[in-house]
């Protein structure tokens, strides 16, 4: 009995791991961003903390370059 039931739980073990692989199901492989090291900090700031707001400041500025001007 004791022989059948170790048995039994092995197989379990064995076959609740042949499914498991390292990555995940669809493929994805998440990619660095392309953000500076001031706006990284800011994501996992609190929202009013020196961090965030010089990430905010930084994003504004970026944004302020890309905008099309009138005139050019």
């Amino acid at each position: 009995m004791q022989l059948v039931r170790r048995a039994i739980v092995a197989t379990l073990i064995g076959l609740s791991l042949v499914g498991c692989k390292q990555g995940l199901e669809t493929g994805y492989e998440p990619r660095s961003l392309n953000a500076s090291s001031t706006v990284r900090r800011g994501y996992y700031a609190s929202p009013f903390t020196p961090e965030a707001k010089a990430a905010q400041l930084e994003r504004e500025q970026e944004l302020e370059v890309r905008r099309p001007k009138p005139g050019y």
